[in-house]
């Protein structure tokens, strides 16, 4: 019994250490009963996310030269159409798989599904 007891004892001291090096790092107060809440990435901060990726991609291929930046145009543009290509083909999958539910659905209720009997 006293085993769990001193591994609760350590897992909380472990805490205080941890919280401790943490709330001298940045200055706050934690409450060890408030669980941590993940954080939040507004869509606006994706896009600009991505903005500046492209943006450092563009200036990257800009910065090659002759033959090397010819080559990772072409890798580029290879990577962007199978990307390209699997979402399309996930889509059609996913229609596809829908218009069978809707047909097999149709069939059961057709075939299977037993008629009303009238009195």
């Amino acid at each position: 019994m006293s085993q769990p007891d001193n591994l609760e004892e350590r897992f909380r001291e472990l805490e205080r250490e941890v919280m401790g090096n943490k709330q001298q790092a940045s200055g706050q107060t934690h409450d060890p009963n408030k669980r941590a809440e993940p954080e939040r990435i507004a869509i606006g901060q994706s896009v600009e996310a991505a903005k500046t990726g492209l943006g450092s991609l563009i200036a990257w291929v800009n910065s090659l030269t002759g033959a090397t930046k010819v080559a990772a145009i072409v890798v580029i543009g290879l990577v962007s159409f199978t990307i390209l290509s699997f979402i399309f083909r996930l889509v059609t999958a996913a229609i596809s798989i829908g218009i069978m539910a809707l047909v097999g659905f149709i069939l059961y209720k057709v075939f299977f599904e037993p008629s009303p009997t009238k009195s």
